[in-house]
């Protein structure tokens, strides 16, 4: 008999039950308990090792836990992940990495990065990285995706001197590029505004101190001149700082119940001057006591920027109507003229900044590029929409939105 057997025997059956938790606990099974026995240090033991197992056990539900955690924030990231190990075979792919590398379809995890169809120029950014063990940062445009702007970077993954594997993170950031690139076009645009009658202004007034200020037939024109390109510069100044306080999230609404037709027929009668002269005749068709919750400052300009919109555009002797209708919760005002109309390809646009159909005949009449931006952003500001109608050669109607 060896001593394990004479030990057992001494000891009865709490030795045995011992070493059957023991290989309990070994294969996993933590919720097993050892029963207590009656002899002192067994028994000290068993509740050593009953309390080592349900350690072990919080401590594998709390990283559990964390696990679910982090695959969840994996899975549901609006970022593209994948991650490799040492030789380039994918170990780990989330499902936006999926979409943008072509292999939603099927199983990427154990494939070598080489072998994706999709997304080449991720794979090679990977590749790269895994070779030289030093991160990699670019920009692209995914073929598979145009007009999207990823920003990526590929990290390799380095224990103790060893390139294990690579981690590939993928960053939409279409918006913030499309952000730059308003930008930098609205400050071309302002400046080439500027430049026009700056041009025409600086050359009047060299003409007149070279010797036209004496010359009683050509130097009032001169003068004239300045004058007008100095109101052209006063209203796309004041344009810009309109539609700069509208963008900038601080403009404030002090809204209360405004009756359409009074208003438009207040803003009608002061545009009598401007309508007089290309003999256009303004109906107001609005229903009487129909109102919206309004700022009525900010929706006098609306109505303003329009009717001055359809005034500059439409032809002599032309007809401008003013509607509205109820629309279960929301009001639709629509401003109609019988000018040339707008062609098709340009309606998507018609509403951004300085953005015009016919740049020459615009600027000719005064026009800033800026009028309709405004209106769509004091419109948006009471919670509204706007859009127009139009066809070339039958007018145009342009509508908007507000609440009742």
């Amino acid at each position: 008999m060896n001593l394990i057997s004479k030990l057992k025997l001494f000891l009865g059956g709490q030795f045995g039950e011992i070493i059957t938790g023991s290989k309990r606990f070994a294969a996993g099974d933590f919720d097993y308990r050892i029963p207590a026995g009656s002899s002192g240090e067994l028994r000290k033991l068993s509740e050593t090792l009953n309390y080592m197992a349900g350690e072990i056990s919080v401590k594998m539900r709390e990283a559990e836990l964390r696990r679910l955690e982090l695959e969840a924030a994996f899975r549901d990231m609006s970022e593209a992940i994948l991650i490799t190990d040492g030789a380039g075979v994918i170990t780990r792919i989330n499902p936006r990495a999926r979409l943008l590398m072509g292999v939603k379809d099927f199983d990427a995890e154990g494939m070598r990065l080489s072998g994706l169809s999709g997304g080449p120029e991720l794979s090679s950014a990977a590749i790269k990285a895994l070779t030289s063990g030093l991160p990699v940062y670019f920009e692209m445009e995914p073929a598979s995706f145009p007009g999207t702007v990823l920003s990526v970077s590929a990290s390799p993954i380095i224990d103790n001197g060893v390139i294990g594997g690579c981690v590939l993170v993928a960053r939409d950031i279409t918006g913030p590029r499309k952000l730059e690139a308003m930008r930098r076009d609205f400050v071309a645009n302002v400046s080439h505004e500027l430049k026009t009658p700056l041009t025409a202004i600086r050359g009047c007034a060299e003409t007149l101190l070279d010797g036209a200020l004496e010359d009683k037939e050509h130097g009032p024109g001169f003068a004239r001149s300045i004058c007008e390109q100095a109101v052209r510069l006063d209203k796309l100044v004041d344009d810009l700082l309109k539609i700069s306080y509208a963008e900038s999230g601080q403009a404030s609404l002090e809204k209360a119940p405004v009756e359409l037709k009074a208003l438009a027929e207040d803003i009608s009668g002061g545009m009598s001057a401007i309508l007089g002269k290309k003999k256009l005749s303004l109906a107001n068709l609005i229903p009487a006591g129909l109102s919206v919750s309004a700022d009525r400052d900010k929706l006098s300009q609306v109505l303003i920027n329009l009717l001055d919109n359809a005034a500059k555009y439409d032809r002599e002797g032309g007809r401008i109507e003013i509607s509205a209708a109820p629309q279960e919760a929301f009001v639709k005002v629509s401003v109609r003229d019988t000018g040339p109309g707008i062609p098709a390809e340009h309606l998507p646009r018609i509403f951004e900044r300085f953005y015009r159909v016919d740049k020459a005949r615009s600027r000719e009449l005064g026009g800033t590029g800026l009028g309709l931006s405004i209106v769509k952003h004091l419109v948006e500001l009471h919670g509204g929409a706007v859009g127009v109608e139009s066809a070339e050669g039958r007018g145009s109607a342009f509508w908007f939105t507000l609440p009742r």
